[in-house]
């Protein structure tokens, strides 16, 4: 059996506020490990994926407002059990868990700065 974990995503993202970033990754994302540089820069961490924040709410606010998201992907292993943990977590899925034909398996969520991220696993051949 796989065992759930996380494996990579390292952009340096514009967050609105940071101490509410790393808050909402560790309380409600299950993330854990962080660090901060000062008050504007920081990063917390899952498994082997990094995430890179440093606050800059107006660029937030030109990549994700009501025309546009910017999309991030995150790549699981064993992505049921991520979707039940997350179901469970009480977050709000905006795409429910889906098998495409260009091999992966997915489902996303929106963060509290407005990305749109699809969690994903490349299906197994077979």
């Amino acid at each position: 059996m796989k065992t759930k974990k996380f494996i990579r995503s390292n952009p340096h993202l514009p967050v609105i506020n940071l101490r509410q970033t790393l808050d909402y990754y560790r309380d409600t994302l299950g993330f854990y490990e962080e660090w901060t540089e000062g008050k504007t820069d920081g990063g917390i961490r899952r498994d082997e994926m990094r995430m890179l924040f440093g606050e800059d709410p107006n660029h937030v606010q030109k990549i994700n407002n009501d025309t546009s998201r910017l999309s991030l992907m995150w790549f699981v292993n064993n992505i049921e059990e991520v979707y039940k943990e997350y179901q469970e977590r009480g977050i709000e899925i905006v795409s429910p868990i889906t098998a495409y034909s260009y091999g992966l398996c997915e489902f996303a969520f929106i963060d509290i700065n407005g990305y749109y991220i699809r969690t994903a696993e490349r299906m197994e051949e077979g």
